[in-house]
């Protein structure tokens, strides 16, 4: 069973903390983290962006798929596949990763980035000695205080999401369920209709690259991900998901590095 701790801190941040239903070589990690001030750096609020003409996109990424393999850093791996994918990478990345196919380095980079990321969040426990998880947020805010990254941007709507997805990669937190573990031949995770029914496994923070967009109904767009479970999960370690499934998540967090 699943369990769930979650509640409001007095300095105006959310947390939500999920234990995890551990599945072999495919570990999670994220909680979900929210700052009452990130209202103010909603894309939402940006009428010039939530004007931007969407298209569909696909920004390539550099670094090569990492392996999380028995830690919970998925907030880690995310973070540094974000970093590693353009338009990121040509700006900053490349300054700041180790060689984007050495495997080894860049998951000691991930590892490294999740670390400091227990040390900053307000969960118990740091890493090492304690696997304890992370968020995205905490990821942000690491990179800011490095100076790798100026700050980050948040979604809360679909069309957000898909704004954002105009100018670069997102850091996606989500609920994952069991139903996810297993994507299809075309790699999508929602394949099966009775995914809302195979329960939460836990917490995941992935990267999203791109969309294609679907002109007809727009909850038909197919959002395209990278994992942190190798390349022999899913279509070659990254999956696919329609937005349609997006807008059925709760406690689901976006952001954007901004430069």
């Amino acid at each position: 069973m699943i369990e769930m701790f979650h509640g409001l801190l007095g300095n105006g941040i959310l947390y939500h903390r999920m234990s995890e239903d551990p599945q072999h070589g495919m570990r999670l990690g994220r909680h979900q983290l929210l700052d009452a001030r990130s209202l103010a750096y909603m894309v939402e609020n940006d009428v010039a962006a939530m004007n931007t003409t969407l298209k569909d996109r696909l920004w390539q990424r550099v670094v090569t798929i990492l392996d999380q393999g028995k830690l919970g850093s998925c907030t880690g791996n995310a973070g540094t596949g974000a970093l590693g994918t353009e338009p990121f990478y040509s700006a900053v990345g490349q300054k700041v990763l180790p060689d984007p196919d050495d495997e080894r380095a860049c998951e000691k980079f991930a590892v490294k980035l999740y670390s400091e990321a227990t040390e900053i969040d307000p969960f118990p426990g740091s890493y090492p000695p304690e696997d304890t998880g992370s968020s995205g947020l905490a990821i942000c805010r690491v990179l800011k205080s490095r100076g790798t990254i100026k700050g980050y941007t948040w979604a809360r709507t679909a069309y957000g999401f898909l704004t954002l997805l105009q100018s670069g990669p997102v850091l996606q937190g989500m609920p994952w369920y069991r139903a996810f573990f297993q994507p299809d031949a075309d790699g999508f995770i929602d394949a099966d209709p009775t995914w809302t029914s195979s329960g939460i496994a836990g917490g995941h923070e992935v990267e999203a690259l791109g969309v294609e967009l679907d002109t007809r109904d727009v909850f038909d767009s197919v959002i395209t991900y990278a994992n942190s479970w190798g390349t022999g999960w899913g279509d070659h370690g990254m999956f696919r998901m329609r937005l349609r499934t997006y807008e059925q998540l709760n406690g689901v967090d976006l952001k954007q590095f901004t430069l």
